[in-house]
């Protein structure tokens, strides 16, 4: 294997690690259903921003990845036989990724054709139509198909009072040029109470759990695999009134290794936080 074969495989470690990868609240919650509903207009932007550092240690030596994103998503929102469906365009989009051998990559929102479509039960099931597109040299920087499932999290199926919890496991599969990845979270929300922002009082979810991402494909006529691990833990406020999130806030820590045809196994580790604000 020669050494751009190697640095072609280290390269695509770490941006599939990175794809893949509080104040407190309280008071009294009175007991009401929770469900997502079609806000009055029908309309929602949201702003997520993320930052992920990877580091791996690498028979090259070890070294560190930053990455970061930051988009804005403008929804439309329509009531439909299976539930709600929704339409988000993207009207502003960038991401980079700083990398000590490939340099600083980024994109932008010239870069993304398509727009992301699904539908929604009122518990917050997802079924995808369509997925934002990037150029295949970039695509590994993509967000949005861990967003379809992140941005809108499941809600419970009965009433729950303040103290009360539900688990929900979710799991999605993204095939980006030759790699394909299978994330997955199992996660635990409670309800902690209620919580006033700016006049509006919204309910306090905390959210813990643990989340896992695997990934297998061929770089380089090589068969790479990939394998990481660990937690994540943060909050969402919840307006009510929209039936929609208006802000959360996640931390995970992951760790784990890769492997490859020609090359020892290296370590790997990724920590990240993720926040998301409904601007109006």
């Amino acid at each position: 294997m020669n050494r751009r074969q190697k640095l072609t495989i280290i390269a695509t470690a770490i941006a599939t690690a990175a794809v893949a990868a509080c104040s407190g609240y309280g008071g009294p919650a009175p007991a009401r259903p929770l469900a997502y509903d079609v806000p009055t207009p029908p309309m929602a932007t949201f702003q997520m921003t993320d930052t992920t550092v990877v580091s791996i240690s690498t028979p090259m030596g070890d070294m560190a990845v930053n990455t970061g994103t930051d988009l804005t998503l403008a929804m439309t929102f329509e009531r439909v036989a299976e539930g709600i469906r929704i339409v988000g365009t993207v009207e502003h989009f960038q991401a980079s990724a700083q990398n000590p051998m490939m340099g600083t990559q980024s994109v932008d929102g010239d870069d993304v054709s398509g727009t992301l479509e699904y539908v929604i039960g009122r518990r917050g099931d997802v079924e995808i139509t369509s997925l934002p597109e990037l150029p295949a040299a970039s695509a590994q920087m993509s967000p949005f198909a861990a967003l379809a499932y992140e941005l809108l999290p499941p809600l419970p199926d009965a009433v729950v009072e303040p103290g009360g919890m539900w688990v929900d496991t979710v799991t999605w599969t993204t095939d980006i040029e030759s790699m394909e990845t299978t994330s997955t979270g199992i996660l635990t929300y409670t309800l902690v109470g209620d919580t006033l922002v700016e006049g509006r009082t919204l309910l306090n979810f905390a959210v813990s759990g643990e989340v896992s991402a695997d990934a297998e494909g061929n770089v380089g006529g090589m068969t790479m695999t990939q394998s990481m691990a660990g937690s994540t833990a943060g909050f969402i406020l919840w307006d009510a009134e929209h039936g929609l999130p208006a802000y959360q806030e996640s931390e995970r820590e992951m760790e784990g290794s890769m492997s490859a045809a020609g090359m020892p196994p290296f370590s790997m580790t990724v920590s990240g936080t993720t926040r998301v604000s409904m601007l109006n």
